[in-house]
């Protein structure tokens, strides 16, 4: 059954190819891959080794990880108002409100058109802001905004600050915030162009998208979002890299007993829910499962968490058993399709528990 859908969604276009790996605890239930890596201009196979720009999984893996580090080491505290940190934001945002995406911030703007005017600045001309806490409403520019806090705290830049605290602790080999030239190859590419992202400046950012040069060739082993593109790699909202193994590795260090990096009780802030009571349960970097109206569906427990890539990646984990459930595809190639992957992630879920004869 597992086979024959994979293949179908393969056959509608849905995505070129798809990388699979389910574990429990340190040890690999199945892996396997399945279609292309590349269709355009010529095929591709896809095989173990391919890497994938990871999307929005750069927010927990790597965004919210190095805030909770941070949260450790006593640097800062989750109530602490983000302009503590970045004198220049006028936001009363806190750093718990944006791990969470309840800052009361848009779902997202083109900073890229703007500069070289100040990102803060931007924010604060941002409309559509409201009463940070009052809601959740997924946000890229909160963990841009953490990006520059992390920075700030550590003195340091972004990817090397995940090279120090993740990356080489791990002695992960496969992930990478800016692919090396020579590994480029083995990225499974994403869009032609930025078709997508142009369209979405249309609505109120017309003028300043006719002056901006776009990417128009393939896009591969660069970050296909372009806030992080421009931003050199990584706003903290994209720009990860890897393969499921690696992502596999990185999984391990969110379930307290297998935690290396942090202690049991700050892996906590993973799994535990910071905005009871609202649509859209957020932890630190995470969403908890909600069945029908999550990625994660109904064959995960409710405790689960998880969090998706719009390039077509998703990673969600469970508590018994140390389970993690890995997706990882570039359904954005050769060009965004309007559907999303939520419904076929739900499905996959299912399908891998009855192929591991799991409960």
């Amino acid at each position: 059954m597992l086979e024959h859908f994979v293949r179908r969604q393969i056959e509608k276009r849905t995505f070129p190819g798809v990388s699979i790996l389910a574990a429990a605890g340190d040890r690999v239930l199945y892996e396997r891959c399945f279609g292309r890596r590349a269709t355009w201009p010529a095929p591709e196979p896809l095989d173990n080794n391919t890497l994938f720009d990871l999307a929005s999984l750069t927010k927990p893996l790597v965004t919210a990880f190095l805030a909770v580090y941070f949260i450790e080491k006593k640097q800062w505290r989750l109530d602490d108002e983000a302009r503590r940190f970045l004198p220049g934001l006028a936001l009363p945002a806190t750093l718990g409100q944006l791990l969470t995406h309840s800052a009361g911030l848009p779902p997202w703007h083109p900073f890229y058109l703007y500069r070289p005017q100040d990102d803060l600045a931007q924010v604060a001309a941002l409309e559509g802001v409201v009463e940070p806490g009052t809601r959740v409403v997924y946000s890229d520019i909160g963990y841009i905004l953490l990006k520059h806090m992390l920075e700030k705290i550590s003195g340091a830049g972004f990817r090397e600050l995940a090279a120090r605290v993740i990356f080489e602790p791990l002695r992960l080999r496969d992930t990478f915030l800016g692919v090396p030239p020579e590994r480029t190859g083995q990225c499974a590419p994403t869009e032609v162009g930025n078709r997508y992202e142009k369209g979405m400046c249309r609505l109120g950012h017309a003028a300043a998208a006719s002056r901006f040069t776009w990417r128009s060739g393939l896009i591969r082993g660069d970050v296909h979002d372009a806030n992080s593109f421009y931003a050199g790699g990584s706003a903290g909202n994209a720009g990860l890299f890897a393969n499921a193994r690696d992502v596999f590795r990185l999984g391990r260090e969110f379930f307290p007993a297998a935690a290396t990096l942090l202690r049991p009780e700050t892996v906590a802030l993973f799994w535990k829910d910071l905005t009871p009571g609202s649509a859209g349960n957020r932890s630190a970097g995470f969403r908890l499962n909600s069945g029908e109206r999550t990625s994660g569906g109904r064959a995960l427990a409710p405790s689960a968490i998880g969090h998706s890539g719009f390039t077509g990646t998703s990673l969600w984990l469970e508590a018994q058993g140390e389970r993690q459930w890995i997706v990882l595809s570039n359904r954005v190639h050769p060009r965004v399709k309007k559907e999303g992957l939520d419904a076929v992630r739900r499905r996959l879920h299912l399908l891998l528990k009855r192929e591991l004869n799991l409960p």
